[in-house]
Order: structure tokens, then sequence, then C-alpha cells
């Protein structure tokens, strides 16, 4: 069977470009099917593009930014409508010609109908499924009523997402990635679903330090005795990375430093007075105003950090064999920790990415982390569930007896190899045998069977 697997981009760092990549191998590898990515930017993946597909389109953004602004009145109503209506007229040419080119049947659109991105690319997807009837399963990573960004301005657009996202239609199957998801989709929309966690290559070699990113740690400008706490996350207000900052400020004090240099680090290593304990962020920066807090809090409190995305992609690469490109694996295999202060998750790449590597975790208990991740038995250095609104800088914080409970524990579990060995291996193997690439062809033989 030929799959399309659609989003407004594929290629990149986001935790939905890397699901679609485990469920491309899963369709390719387990049930033979031929995957394509149809996207409106390919990033460093093959695939087809629809311009008119991507966040980056003009006209699209336009639309998104009238859609969710402030209240438009019925002459403006209608012209946004026309405006709409015009690019869905346009693009529905282009999915029909890519179906008939590729002989596509089946649809897999990924947050296509759960979020108001790219409206008019949605409602076209949506009109060319209406009409050909092809097998759909909707995966829906995220939904409006989620996110505090999407007010309707006009009655035009609340009737779209009341419509739309998620749409109803008899050939379409919804998948949810928690089951909090699952129940306010039923709830709201009266739309069944099936929950498919977010999964990991536990399966696959583990990361390690090799000939290609041995020299990562220099790139970057930081010494082999430095303590590298890693937030891998996209930087958006929701990740809570300030809560790690927060940690390592508590670290820094003569206290904490005093401790790490009284005897050798888990591996081997001596944490000396010169040394520093970094928080390093090799992901996109999609929220400026927020990296601009986060370095000023950072430069406040004295808190080592490298924003580095630049150095990193979804594939390794040299450009003219002088300047490399490392993958995001590599800076895992030469962190110590992994931070996951995120506030509100789907579910959590992240903190699987730092399972799979064995590195230890500090993370705030984000409600579905609560509720599906946290009862499958993983060991973690927890902040707490708590928020305080700080109106220093604009950002968030808990308790400082949590912060400094995490700077206990952080500090045990990187003097002693044997704790820090049972934790990382106990998770690992929950990781493997619940939330794994073979876990993953369980879920979709199910959804596929239904189709």
């Amino acid at each position: 069977m030929n799959i399309a697997m659609v989003h407004f981009r594929v290629g990149e760092l986001d935790g939905v470009s890397l699901e679609m990549d485990k469920w491309k191998k899963v369709l390719e590898e387990k049930f033979k099917h031929e995957v394509i990515y149809l996207a409106g930017s390919l990033g460093r993946s093959d695939g087809i593009s629809i311009s008119e597909f991507s966040l980056d389109f003009v006209p699209g953004q336009e639309i998104r930014k009238a859609a969710f602004s402030s209240p438009l009145n019925k002459s403006q109503e209608k012209a946004l409508e026309v405006e709409i209506r015009t690019l869905i007229y346009e693009i529905k040419p282009k999915i029909l010609k890519f179906i008939e080119e590729y002989n596509i049947q089946c649809f897999i659109p990924n947050n296509m109908f759960s979020l108001p991105l790219n409206i008019p690319a949605s409602l076209a997807l949506f009109e060319i499924l209406q009409e050909t009837g092809i097998p759909t399963i909707s995966h829906n990573h995220d939904f409006t009523w989620e996110r505090t960004s999407y007010n309707p301005s006009c009655s035009l657009i609340k009737d779209y997402l009341d419509k739309y996202f998620p749409p109803k239609l008899p050939n379409i199957r919804h998948a949810v990635i928690n089951s909090i998801a699952k129940d306010v989709l039923s709830d709201k929309k009266s739309i069944e679903s099936v929950v498919v966690p977010n999964v990991f290559y536990f399966e696959e070699p583990d990361w390690v330090k090799d000939s290609f990113n041995s020299d990562v740690r220099a790139t970057l400008n930081i010494s082999n005795s430095d303590i590298i706490i890693l937030q891998a996350t996209r930087l958006v207000d929701r990740k809570g990375i300030e809560l790690i900052i927060d940690v390592i400020a508590r670290l820094n004090t003569k206290e904490y430093r005093k401790q790490l240099s009284s005897k050798p680090l888990y591996d081997g290593r001596r944490f000396t007075n010169n040394d520093k304990i970094l928080i390093v962020m090799p992901n996109l920066v999609e929220d400026i105003t927020y990296k601009n807090k986060l370095e000023k809090k950072c430069n406040e409190l004295s808190v080592e950090y490298r924003f580095c995305n630049p150095f990193f992609a979804h594939q390794r690469s040299e450009v003219d064999n002088e300047k490399k490109i490392y993958n995001l694996w590599d800076i895992y295999s030469h962190s110590d920790f992994v931070s996951y202060p995120s506030l509100v998750e789907g579910w959590g790449n992240q903190f699987l990415e730092a399972v799979k590597a064995k590195l230890p975790i500090i993370l705030y208990e984000y409600d579905v982390y609560i509720r599906d991740i946290g009862p499958l038995g993983f060991s973690t250095i927890s902040l707490g569930s708590d928020l305080q609104k700080s109106a220093e800088h604009g950002l968030v914080t808990v308790s400082d007896e949590r912060i400094k409970q995490a700077a206990d524990e952080t500090v045990l579990i990187l003097q002693d190899n044997t704790l820090r060995e049972k934790m990382v291996n106990k998770n690992f193997e929950i990781g493997l045998k619940e939330l794994s690439i073979t876990a993953l062809g369980k879920y979709l033989n199910l959804l596929l069977s239904s189709l």
C-alpha cells in the first residue's frame, strides 16, 4: 500500500517530525508499505513539497494572523473567507495530482486536523479526503484547546474549528498520543480515538562517542571535565527551561561545588573550581522573546549556557569538509544529565531520548507524565508538579525546597555510578518493553486493521 504521511514540515528536530520518522520506519520495515512524505518544507528528508502547506507560506501566515487576532467585522470576515477559499481552490489540484502520480491509498496527516496552523492547507486536504473517501489515520499530537493562542476572530473561524479541527468523517480514524487527549476529544467532539504513545528506537545500538562526534565538546567550547546538562527540546516558553537554570544556579553555590569536587564523578572525571556546569540547548529557537529571557536569567545567576542549534541537524553532515553538523544523538553521548522541565507536553519525545541514552533525568511532572508515563515506573529527579509564578523575568519557578532536593539528588547521581547505572538501566528496560519501535508496530497494526 502507498501511504502519504502529511505535515506542514518534515525532516526537522521538532517532536512531530521525529515521530513521523518512527511511524515511517515501522510502516516500511514491518508492514512493507511504501511511505511518501508530503509537506510544505522537507528539511533534510526526501518527499514531495507543496509550498502552500508550509508554515512559512506568507498568505497562510496572514490568514492565521487574521483568524486569531482582534475581532473582525463582517466585511473583513467575508474577505478572509474569500482568501481562504481561493487558496483551497489552488491547493486541491496539487493534492489530486500527488494522489494520482504516486497511487496513494492511505493518508496519515499529522496535526493537519488538530492545529489550525495553515487553515487553507488543512481544509483543502479535508475536502479531498471527503470527495475521494481515501482511508485516513489522523495523527493528532496537539489540539487547539491545549493552547491559549487560538481564540477565533470571527464566527467563520469558530465554525472551522468546530467542523474541521478535528473533522468527523467515516473514512478517518483518529489517533492521539495520551489518554487525557482521548477523553477530551470524546467529550468535546464525540470522536472516538486510539491512544498511540510516542515511542523510541530502544532496539537500536547505543549512542556512543566516536570519531565524528569526539570533538563536539571542543566545538562548543566545553572542556572534558565540565558537566553538561542537556536541554534537548525546542525553545518555547512551555518547556519551562527556567526551572533547570534555578537548579544549576544552586549547584553553582560554594556548598555544592565543594561536594562535586570532593571525589571523582561517576565516570572518573574530576570536577574542579575551574570547571563549569552548563545548560546546552541544541534545538530550534522558536520563541526569541523567551530565549532572551532565559539568557538574561542565566547571566544574572552566572549560569553557563550554550544556544547551539546551528551545529545540529536531523542528520550528520560536513560543509565543504570544514564545518561539521552533528545530529542530536551526538550531544547526548557527551552529556551527563538531561533536563526535561516541560510544563505541558502531549507526550515527551526528549524524555524517551534521555531514557534511550541511559542518562538520568531532571523533570517537572506535567499532567501527561503524571497520568500516562510516570505510572510505568520510571525513576527520575522530580521538580514536583506545583508551579509558582515569578515576577522576575516573567518566568515560572518551583519552591526553593524542590530546587534544593533536586540539586542534592543530582550531586548524588553525578558521583555514585552504581546508583546511576541502576536508575538508567531500569528506565531503559521499561522503555524497551512499553515504548519501543516494536511496541509501535502493535499499535499501528490495530489502526491499519480498522481501516
